[in-house]
């Protein structure tokens, strides 16, 4: 499921309006629409907000929106799954790095 649309279920199960969510986000209620429609992608510190509001795990929603953003900047490529093996390698090789310092 898109981050916007998994926000959007969050907010409704909760029975919260637009209005109130991004109030608590100090955002305007346009921008958080955007959001949930996905013709915006949030910024970190808005995901974080999001948490905040609708009380959920911050740290699930950032690997949600993460995982977002690589989707849309990746799925129109013909390889992307090998696009995504080699992102993984690459990051495991940092990580190996990271510990053995």
């Amino acid at each position: 499921m898109a981050f916007g649309n998994y926000i959007r279920k969050l907010r409704e199960e909760k029975q919260l309006l637009l209005r109130e969510v991004a109030s608590q986000m100090s955002i305007d209620t346009a921008l958080l629409s955007k959001i949930e429609r996905g013709t915006r992608i949030a910024r970190k510190e808005q995901v974080e907000d999001l948490a905040e509001a609708l009380n959920e795990s911050e740290n699930e929603l950032l690997k949600l929106w993460m995982a977002d953003k690589i989707v849309k900047m990746i799925k129109d490529e013909s390889n992307s799954t090998e696009i995504l093996k080699k992102a993984e390698e690459e990051i495991k090789n940092l990580t190996n790095k990271k510990q053995q310092l």
